[in-house]
């Protein structure tokens, strides 16, 4: 029986991009393509990486015709397209599957391991354009960018604006990251550049190793009470959903900004809400949302103290490109028989 890869393309990580899986070939692989949903529109792809972050893999849409393309796959390579036990069901050979993300969402990694289906992912491809992101979007809020923008398109001139008493040089601020991964790490790196002074807080690194960094470790209490910014980059997991509640919201500053360019799912945004609209912290940027795109009644498009970003962080075009490599790279350990670089469990 022939080897088969399949690879399942979508709006971000396109059939071009995709297409670098023919490298394979020279081991002995068939290639097929296919798209993720026939048609599909940007709303809709939106609403379908929504959906497989608050729904998971087994109640998200798929081209119905992915299920033929898979029967005698060995290899399935995705990226935002669900791979749940049906379509596991349908390919009795598959021994990989290959996610261009990091995050795990779109996979139903019990029933891989179940099945003893090695699970791969392309750790730290976003990390450096939501670094990036992230640190602009800061600069954004503290010094108006967006709203001197809108005002000018608009007709006026405002100089002031109700955050101006707090607007500082970025070498004035102390900002608190809670995770230190990659994009924490990346993050913190553009920061110190600025004469920044950066917190971390992060139960799963050492502290040397944020030390290492230039960094101060410090436990969450500490760090949500003292910092003037609060940058949250967590992994959403059961444990995590939800973390950042209005308690955590009530112990900040009531000038300090909060940032969230992870997972919408991280925070009570109930509780985010409240907190802008009664003032107990400064302000926000926000760039994942637990509805998607925004109703036009929704409450925080009613708010002057936040700065909305349409879930922009990580889909730069080096983002994409760099995804299929990690994960390309990875598949010819698999063709050579060495071990995976990045496997994942349940």
């Amino acid at each position: 029986m022939s080897k088969k890869i399949v690879g399942i393309y979508d709006l971000g990580i396109t059939k071009e991009m995709m297409s670098k899986l023919h490298d394979m070939e020279e081991y002995g692989y068939s290639i097929e393509l296919i798209e993720k949903i026939v048609g599909e529109d940007e709303l809709s792809y939106q609403a379908s990486m929504l959906s497989v972050e608050v729904n998971g893999p087994e109640k998200t849409q798929i081209n119905p015709a992915v299920f033929e393309a898979v029967k005698e796959a060995e290899i399935v390579v995705t990226h935002f397209a669900p791979v749940g036990k049906k379509l596991m069901e349908a390919a009795p050979n598959l021994k990989v599957i290959a996610t261009c993300r990091t995050g795990m969402e779109n996979i139903n990694m019990e029933e891989a391991e179940k099945r003893g289906i090695q699970v791969i992912n392309a750790p730290g491809r976003a990390a450096t354009a939501v670094a990036d992101f992230t640190v602009g979007a800061m600069i954004c809020q503290i010094r108006n960018i967006a709203r001197t923008d809108e005002d000018i398109k608009h007709g006026g001139w405002a100089k002031k604006f109700p955050n101006s008493k707090d607007s500082y040089n970025m070498c004035d601020y102390q900002v608190g990251l809670i995770g230190f991964g990659d994009i924490g790490k990346k993050i913190a790196a553009r920061l110190r550049s600025f004469g920044t002074k950066v917190l971390a807080y992060d139960p799963y690194c050492p502290a040397e190793k944020i030390t290492e960094c230039g960094c101060i470790p410090v436990e969450l209490d500490e760090l949500l009470k003292t910092s003037d910014i609060v940058s949250i980059h967590a992994r959403l997991t059961e444990q995590t959903k939800d973390m950042f509640n209005g308690e955590m919201f009530s112990k900040m500053k009531p000038t300090a900004i909060f940032v969230n360019t992870a997972r919408a799912g991280l925070v009570d945004e109930n509780a985010l809400i409240q907190a802008l609209q009664e003032k107990k912290i400064g302000g926000a940027v926000l760039d994942v949302f637990k509805e998607e795109p925004l109703s036009e009644d929704h409450p925080l498009r009613k708010l002057d103290n936040v700065t909305l970003a349409a879930h922009l962080a990580g889909t730069s075009q080096g983002t994409f490109s760099a995804s299929i490599g990690i994960v390309l790279e990875d598949l010819k350990n698999h063709a050579k028989g060495l071990p995976l670089a990045h496997v994942m469990h349940a």
